[in-house]
């Protein structure tokens, strides 16, 4: 008698929000060109039966809801850095 067992296994994000600084949401895209780039707080999983057992990345990034695009940053200082660009008024083309 021959038994198969499938066994299902994969990757699994967990994904909380960053902070709730309205300043935080809707941040400019440099891929997709989209005002939709929020900091989160992101672990990633490897799985098996859906039980999370190696940890793949543990981390902050900035993360665009629409393309997927993604940044890693490591505190609340380089943040702000990248946030001062994407603040910045965009020039008038004459």
């Amino acid at each position: 008698m021959f038994l198969c067992i499938p066994i299902v296994c994969g990757t699994h994000d967990w994904n909380k929000p960053y902070d709730n600084n309205p300043k935080h949401a809707g941040l400019f895209c440099p891929h997709c060109h989209n005002n939709s780039v929020s900091p989160i707080k992101r672990r990633e999983f490897f799985t098996v039966w859906f039980i999370p057992l190696i940890p793949l990345h543990w981390g902050k990034q900035l993360h665009c809801n629409i393309c997927g695009w993604r940044q890693d940053f490591s505190n609340d200082a380089q943040l702000q850095q990248m946030l001062q660009p994407a603040q910045a008024p965009l020039p008038e083309k004459h």
